[in-house]
């Protein structure tokens, strides 16, 4: 199994005085999705940055198996933690197989990474692409693709990183219903088959209940509850914090619990 990530009592303080994040505590477990949920501005990408590393908390800690993560350096971190990003932010003159062979940069010495660019299709880099149906796009460029292809590829990329803790920043924002099943059905499996440590911030409420196992509901920076995602949907802090009424359904096949406005 993978390793545990932690937070503990963590905050960050926004330059130019802006809004404060924290204190925020809660353990994300191996083989476990844990699902971050909480209207605009909540602060599940910002949450997610600072357990990624990219943020660097101003208060408390993050610990990955009880390690600090200011102790490990950059490349630690990442043969650790792989996230996937909303998009990667830049445009970039890469093909769909260069943008996945990048999740293997921190696995390699710099003589392999030459290599790597020369040559990308590595077993690692192919078992990603297939994992994410994404073999077909390999030699198109990845800023072509529409948004629900390029988060596919993102996923690929992270796959091919090959790191036990996975972070997902609203991975099916930009999926159809279909390809975000099949997103959030891979997910599942890496997290049961593989033990792999999944945090993942979700903008469906309808559905969330089905693809987590428990669920972090933030706002205003602050954790408001926290549980199995059975008691989090229940619970009366949900409606108070979206400002609405909501009813719990069971899935007719599944039994879990689904979320549909009062």
């Amino acid at each position: 199994m993978g390793p545990s990530l932690t937070v503990e009592e963590i905050r960050h303080a926004f330059p130019h005085g802006g809004a404060q994040f924290g204190p925020v505590s809660g353990d994300a477990w191996p083989g476990r999705r844990i699902g971050l949920i909480g209207p605009n501005g909540a602060g599940k990408s910002t949450l997610l940055r600072l357990m990624s590393g990219y943020l660097k908390p101003t208060g408390g800690a993050i610990r990955i198996d009880g390690v600090p993560m200011g102790r490990l350096s950059a490349a630690e971190r990442a043969r650790l933690v792989a996230v996937v990003p909303q998009s990667l932010g830049v445009q970039v003159d890469l093909t769909v197989e260069e943008v996945v062979a990048l999740g293997r940069l921190s696995h390699l010495t710099w003589r392999e990474r030459v290599s790597l660019a020369a040559s990308p299709r590595t077993a690692a880099v192919e078992a990603a692409l297939e994992l994410t149906a994404t073999a077909p796009l390999r030699r198109r460029s990845f800023s072509s693709l529409s948004g629900g292809e390029a988060q596919r590829v993102l996923l690929a990329m992270a796959l091919a990183q090959d790191a036990p803790i996975l972070l997902l920043d609203e991975p099916t924002a930009h999926l159809d219903p279909g390809h975000a099943r099949r997103f959030l059905g891979l997910v599942e499996s890496l997290a049961q088959e593989r033990g792999k440590t999944v945090v993942m911030a979700h903008h469906d409420l309808s559905t969330v209940g089905l693809f987590t196992d428990a669920l972090w509901l933030l706002a205003g920076g602050r954790l408001r509850a926290a549980g199995p995602s059975e008691a989090v949907l229940a619970s009366p802090e949900l409606g108070a914090v979206y400002g609405t009424e909501f009813m719990t359904v069971r899935h007719p096949r599944t039994g879990r619990t689904m979320l549909l406005y009062a």
